[in-house]
């Protein structure tokens, strides 16, 4: 969240009041409950259909005590966006390192979108779509965060084709891998057919399918590779601010 003065001379940097320590962890639980309500408010209501009262009665905070924390419902959307677009990128940059394979790099690129968007579908829909509510300044932080991650996707894709590996698809196969990957928001289910580890070796066939993945004429399969560890992808991904399931 962005600083701010507020009433009474106190300043928040980053969603949280400057305080004595005796006050920040009940300081922090305060903030995580906002930004809680917000991701679930949004995800459910969408931006505009959100009041602030909505998200101060969901976090159980009075109106005016959200003040210390965000200035106004804007600011708790590109919270909650900038929060889930940081932990995609770090998760995918810890998962990718070490990793100079391309069809490798795909296959962990789609383990940690496709568990990022089943572990945290609220959050993924906010920054997914929500976001473009946001004006000014804030919209561009964000679009530059997701231009960066996206970017990741477009280098591994080039070094595939440039090694023999995938085919070339242009464009459209960044596009068409990512919006295939983030549907796993809308549908994907804890008590359904598959865990997210078989999803994600799912997504990862599909995906080395999609780019025409082969070696020496023979089609390379998600089982042909080293998979990141799952349980550790998981961990990665893991977002304080998804709610509990209502």
């Amino acid at each position: 969240m962005a600083t701010t003065n507020q009433p009474g001379g106190q300043r928040t940097t980053g969603g949280r009041i400057k305080s004595k320590s005796s006050r920040r962890a009940r300081s922090a639980r305060t903030e995580l409950q906002l930004l809680r309500a917000a991701c679930w408010l949004f995800s459910e209501r969408g931006f505009h259909g959100t009041g602030i009262r909505d998200i101060a009665d969901t976090a159980g905070v009075a109106v005016s005590g959200m003040y210390y924390y965000a200035a106004s419902k804007d600011e708790l959307l590109e919270a909650v966006a900038r929060r889930a677009m940081n932990v995609l990128i770090s998760s995918s940059n810890e998962t990718l390192r070490d990793i100079d394979d391309p069809a490798e790099r795909l296959v962990a690129l789609m383990a940690v979108h496709v568990a990022f968007h089943a572990r945290n579908p609220r959050a993924a829909k906010v920054a997914d779509h929500e976001f473009q509510a946001l004006t000014g300044e804030a919209r561009e932080d964000i679009l530059r965060l997701r231009d960066s991650y996206e970017a990741v996707w477009a280098d591994t894709l080039r070094a595939g084709v440039s090694d023999g590996v995938f085919q070339d698809r242009g464009t459209v196969a960044r596009l068409a891998l990512l919006q295939m990957a983030t549907g796993v928001a809308h549908w994907y289910r804890p008590d359904g057919e598959l865990g997210i580890p078989q999803l994600c070796e799912r997504f990862a066939d599909m995906g080395l399918s999609l780019m025409g993945a082969s070696r020496g004429g023979r089609l390379i399969l998600a089982r042909d590779l080293s998979l990141p560890d799952p349980e550790l992808v998981l961990q990665r991904v893991e977002l304080d601010i998804e709610p509990p399931p209502q």
